[in-house]
């Protein structure tokens, strides 16, 4: 029996080792996915640390617009890939991966179809002096440069420099240190303090807090979500409340039209191939909407606007008199180097026939019928196109456009009214 204490100890430090041999250490790093990608609804992320021909599948089902738990990985430097979820191919591999011992990593997927990237948030930033917290930005929001303002709830934007400046999109910047408190948010392309993407009216930053702001796609492309991620914490959104909104007249030749959505006004006595000159930013929801032909009041149906969609109101007519049309419009910048898009909106009433776009020859929108619009085709920039549309039922000339210049980047609308008896009337517009 007076063994028995050392036996017991004997039997302790056998069974630690064991565990310890079986991996039992709860060590490992951490890692979870945000999915914000407006491409991808569902997302699996798989892992590899090379002691294997075959990936593993970490994380599954990741829905849009949420953050998965945390999984653990042991110790080591992984090949990180990204999938639809229960699809074979891959949207993204990363290589290098490296997760060590009670680390935190947060991977944000982002992007539109075919557009699908990944950013990844140390979440193991040291803790802040008191009365400071850090704060990270990240854009994933395929809406170009951009600026982000942390002010007072008054401060005037003219007076006032950026916190985060151009911060291209699929990137992030420099972590600023701020005084803990309570901030108004104001996001505008980079350099453009009027040209505004959001407007938060408060957004709190913690006392030796450390967290991400990452601004996210919209439907229209133009404006911009925000979500605020603490570090090693849960999600909270801040959605966009704006819609914005533009008016064109396609009616028939010699009319004019005043029209307005939500309480702003759009046009006033437009004539015919009138577009706004740019959007107007309205509360999104239900949206009345005014409506006058040569200064005849006429009835229009309450307009439902999404938030952070991008919209053109069409006003036309055909047999049946004056009709409208709440055209969805798509300005999200091209997703490849190089291109540009570029649509066709057909408001020639006089005409009552479909119609075609080509450039330099090529179909770009083929027999897109009055008050509709065409989806945006993805194109090279260039100096010297040739636009041409066509009667898309008898093949006939229209309008012809040469040495026309298209700026990579950019995004296009060809606006086409008139027709009949009266002169077509063809105009380009930048939308972004």
């Amino acid at each position: 029996m007076r063994n028995t204490p050392t036996l017991v100890l004997c039997l302790m430090a056998l069974a630690v080792s064991v565990l310890t041999a079986c991996g039992g250490s709860d060590k490992s790093g951490d890692v979870r996915v945000l999915n914000v990608s407006t491409g991808y609804n569902s997302l699996d992320m798989y892992a590899n640390d090379g002691s294997s021909s075959t990936d593993t599948l970490e994380l599954q089902s990741v829905a849009y617009g949420s953050t998965s738990n945390y999984v653990g990985l042991k110790s080591g430097t992984y090949t990180v890939k990204f999938k639809v979820h229960s699809l074979s191919d891959t949207l993204q591999t990363l290589s290098g991966a490296k997760f060590a011992d009670e680390s935190h990593t947060t991977y944000i997927a982002f992007g539109s179809s075919g557009n699908f990237s990944a950013l990844a948030i140390n979440e193991d930033q040291g803790t802040p002096d008191s009365g400071k917290s850090q704060v990270q930005l990240y854009n994933t929001a395929e809406a170009g440069s951009l600026d982000v303002y942390l002010t007072d709830a008054s401060a005037a934007l003219t007076d006032t420099s950026p916190t985060f400046s151009a911060v291209a999109s699929g990137s992030s910047a420099t972590a600023s240190s701020l005084d803990k408190g309570t901030y108004r948010l104001r996001v505008t392309g980079a350099g453009d303090k009027t040209d505004l993407r959001l407007d938060l009216a408060s957004i709190t930053f913690g006392d030796q807090k450390v967290s991400s702001v990452i601004l996210t796609s919209t439907q229209g492309g133009v404006l911009v979500n925000a979500l605020y991620l603490p570090q090693q914490g849960s999600l909270t959104e801040y959605k966009n409340t704006q819609s914005r909104v533009r008016a064109a007249v396609g009616i028939a030749n010699g009319t004019t039209v005043t029209t307005g959505l939500g309480g702003l006004t759009l046009l006033n006595n437009a004539t015919v191939g009138v577009v706004n000159s740019g959007y107007q930013q309205v509360t999104a929801g239900t949206a009345a909407v005014t409506l006058a032909v040569d200064g005849n009041a006429l009835t229009v149906a309450d307009q439902t606007l999404v938030a952070g969609a991008d919209y053109t109101f069409l006003v036309w007519s055909n047999a049946d008199g004056t009709q409208t049309s709440l055209i969805s419009d798509d300005n999200h910048a091209p997703t490849s180097s190089g291109k540009v898009k570029i649509r066709l909106l057909n408001g020639m009433s006089g005409l009552a026939a479909p119609i075609t776009l080509t450039a330099n020859f090529s179909p770009v929108a083929e027999r897109i019928a009055v008050g509709q619009a065409s989806t945006a085709e993805q194109i090279d920039g260039g100096s010297d196109y040739e636009l041409d549309v066509t009667n898309g039922d008898t093949g006939a000339n229209l309008l012809s456009k040469t040495s026309v210049s298209l700026q990579s980047g950019n995004v296009y609308t060809m606006f086409l009214s008139g027709g009949g008896s009266a002169a077509v009337v063809g105009t380009l517009h930048k939308d972004r």
